[in-house]
């Protein structure tokens, strides 16, 4: 297949490409240039800024769009490429505040507080592309972790757990969350463009678990003892992610949708444990 990435220069995109060039794909990223990239001599990268246009003159397998924000960005790929398949990364984030759980893909979408303008910009995207009439899938991760994230996650809770012992919870730390790891996402992205499966997907893990009992595994995983402390007025959509990654608000998915494709999730400590002995030790030594 001639598969074009729009984006792919950070954590999940440089996976992805890898996977489907092993697979025999010709692949094609487009993005900025802004990181310093080694790809392999098989990837064409092509330079640009998607707001300016794209200039593909052949038609192509598929599309997958890691960095669409907005109904104007989706738009133009639509108007410049010619593709048989898009394939829009959204976000589980696009579901209206919910408060039956776990969130199905039926849900409704729409306004979610804690989300903000993230939350307004992918439900604006997956609406343009149900009116579009265009063979399109949709996956939508809940927070994803994984060697070499860009977003201080795993970084976060080990460098304050190594360094102070000390961690500080929003509200009373007992929302449950839900994660998924980045290989996994790779996979369900892999499965669905391969197969141009219309529709939408969440992407999630089997488990959820409660912030403070994700900080205690990590705690364990390090070797330490977590001393948790809490703030009450930190809870929900009051919740700062540079004093913490999670916010203490009820976040989980079903995944039975993508398993039945035959999409695996594996459990969550031992791949947490996974990831912190290969990266996130080394990265985090006080």
């Amino acid at each position: 297949m001639k598969i074009l990435i729009i984006g792919g220069s950070r954590f999940m995109g440089p996976l992805l490409v890898g996977a489907l060039s092993s697979r025999g794909h010709a692949v094609t990223v487009f993005n900025r240039g802004t990181r310093d990239i080694k790809w392999p001599k098989e990837i064409t990268v092509v330079q640009g800024d998607r707001n300016e246009g794209f200039k593909f003159s052949e038609n192509l397998d598929a599309v997958i769009d890691t960095c669409a924000y907005n109904p104007e960005h989706i738009e133009r790929v639509f108007k410049d490429i010619q593709t048989d398949y898009y394939l829009f990364v959204s976000s589980a984030a696009a579901y209206k505040k919910a408060y039956i759980f776990p969130i199905a893909e039926e849900s409704p979408l729409g306004e979610w507080p804690l989300w903000g303008d993230y939350n307004a910009g992918k439900v604006a995207c997956e609406k343009y592309l149900e009116k579009s009439g265009k063979p399109y899938g949709g996956i939508r991760p809940v927070y994803i972790l994984g060697k070499k994230n860009h977003v201080p996650r795993e970084s976060f809770i080990y460098s304050a757990l190594r360094k102070r012992g000390t961690i500080t919870l929003p509200g009373d730390g007992l929302a449950l969350a839900q994660f998924v790891f980045v290989e996994e996402v790779v996979q369900a992205m892999l499965l669905l463009a391969e197969s141009k499966k219309e529709g939408s997907f969440n992407c999630c893990g089997n488990e959820a678990i409660t912030l403070q009992g994700l900080v205690e595994e990590m705690a364990k995983i390090v070797g330490v003892t977590a001393n948790i402390e809490y703030d009450p007025g930190a809870a929900g959509e009051n919740h700062e992610e540079s004093e913490f990654p999670f916010a203490n608000e009820h976040f989980f998915c079903s995944n039975q949708k993508l398993k039945a494709l035959g999409v695996s999730f594996g459990p969550l400590i031992p791949s947490l444990k996974r990831d912190y002995e290969a990266y996130y030790e080394a990265i985090t030594r006080p």
